[in-house]
């Protein structure tokens, strides 16, 4: 009996072709609740930026956010963080300035970047995000860090943070997060808290970040939108997000 469920956002809950969550996902997450089934947020972005596209009004019982590094129930109360090592961000800072690449940083409360270019911009478009504010790392507890690299400048990076790991959320940015961190890292604490096994779970994505989610659940769906390494380590693959994908896969296993 699926007792959770866990939603990658873009382009799972997202439709970013429309721009907003299509009407019938928002009557799925409705009756999952009305069913007992806590649903969950599972995603790289900060709870800043859910509040920022409306999601936060859907009624999540809990946030795993920025691929893990942060948990919240649904009042917002922490649950669990895992910062970047700040000697990491020490390593690499002074590279990226100089080459002058950007590179933005997210905090607990706060998500800021050194320099805004196209890259950035194009970034931000394919997401529906406003672009962040420009501002400077001054010592803070860092959650994740976000290049908008290519590979190869990523991976040279990676290079001088030895206890950091990599994971790709589109073709434009790469988020940094403390090695051992994970969406499904996440999953587990969260149903620690709430008193559910991961045999219990079911879990929507489409992207490279959501991989290690979808093995992890009881059931993972990819979505048709999905690349198509994603759809090859799911159980289920589904109709795309903006063709009422998560819906069909909860009347496939007969959890609606």
């Amino acid at each position: 009996m699926i007792k959770a469920a866990f939603f990658d956002i873009d382009g799972t809950l997202m439709a970013h072709s429309l721009g907003c969550v299509p009407e019938d996902t928002r009557r799925a997450l409705e009756e999952l609740k009305k069913r007992g089934v806590r649903v969950f947020t599972c995603t790289g972005r900060h709870i800043l930026e859910l509040d920022e596209l409306g999601l936060t009004s859907l009624g999540f019982d809990g946030h795993v956010l920025l691929n893990g590094q942060l948990c919240l129930d649904g009042a917002r109360r922490l649950l669990s963080e895992t910062p970047v090592p700040r000697e990491d961000i020490e390593r690499i800072l002074p590279v990226f300035e100089e080459r002058r690449i950007p590179i933005a940083f997210v905090e607990k409360d706060r998500i800021y970047i050194n320099f805004i270019d196209g890259r950035v911009r194009a970034a931000q478009k394919a997401i529906s995000s406003e672009l962040p504010e420009t501002g400077c790392w001054a010592g803070g507890a860092v959650y994740l860090v976000n290049i908008f690299a290519e590979d190869e400048t990523v991976l040279r990076a990676l290079e001088r943070m030895p206890r950091c790991r990599m994971t790709r959320w589109n073709p434009y940015g790469v988020d940094i997060i403390a090695e051992g961190g994970s969406k499904a890292k996440g999953m587990e604490r969260l149903l620690a808290h709430f008193g559910a096994a991961r045999e219990e779970t079911i879990a929507f994505g489409d992207g490279e970040n959501d991989m290690e989610m979808l093995g992890y659940a009881g059931i993972g769906v990819a979505m048709g939108n999905a690349e198509e390494k994603v759809k090859a380590c799911a159980d289920y693959v589904t109709e795309a997000v903006d063709r009422g994908g998560i819906l069909s896969a909860l009347r496939h296993f007969d959890i609606l």
